[in-house]
């Protein structure tokens, strides 16, 4: 018989816990146990989480993030930001649309966010953009999550000002730690911020 666990690991009342490493220690002792014992491998572990919280772990030799299958999801093209504008009304006209996908790049729960925010009447996108970066806007809670996961990890810090500023980050390691946090990509040898929205906010949020 087969059994599944099914862990959806991305409430930050689990990230932000004192045992949050032996958490992620226990799970990836139970995956490990799966190559030696018999029993164990009748369980799969299926973990689901919105970014890979491998800056909150303090020895990743221990994070289960990063073995066994990996699907990682794309953010939206323009064509499907278009498309989920039109099931929400078209409550975006076809520039402000344009220049939601320039701030967001595509972002899947931020494009959500906003186009809920405008649909539901509880902005117009004008207020929308002009309150983008503002602690009290329609990213505030969002952002100021990262902010706080970023407070007190200096190199983490100095590399999104790097990246920020100079389009690169010479410690892959650190690079590697932003990417699966979700706050950067890179294409070819150029590294950016996930999207605009993320490199206004920490230009002005972080102190390096």
């Amino acid at each position: 018989m087969l059994f599944w666990l099914f862990c959806q690991c991305v409430s930050p009342r689990v990230f932000d816990t004192d045992f949050r490493s032996d958490f992620f220690g226990m799970l990836r002792s139970w995956h490990n146990s799966r190559a030696t014992t018999p029993i164990w491998k009748q369980l799969d572990l299926a973990l689901v989480t919105s970014t890979e919280p491998n800056q909150l772990i303090d020895n990743l030799n221990q994070s289960p993030f990063n073995v066994g299958l990996v699907i990682d999801l794309e953010d939206f093209t323009a064509a499907q930001v278009a498309d989920l504008n039109r099931r929400h009304g078209s409550t975006f006209n076809a520039s402000e649309e344009k220049q939601l996908m320039a701030l967001l790049g595509g972002h899947p729960y931020l494009v959500r966010l906003a186009l809920y925010s405008v649909a539901s009447d509880r902005l117009h996108p004008t207020e929308l953009f002009a309150n983008a970066i503002a602690d009290n806007g329609p990213f505030g809670n969002h952002l100021r999550n990262h902010l706080f996961r970023l407070h007190n990890k200096q190199e983490l810090v100095q590399g999104i000002f790097q990246i920020i500023r100079q389009n690169t980050c010479e410690n892959e390691r650190i690079f590697f730690r932003l990417r699966g946090a979700g706050l950067v990509r890179r294409e070819g040898r150029v590294v950016f911020p996930r999207c605009q929205l993320y490199a206004d906010y920490f230009r002005e949020h972080l102190r390096g």
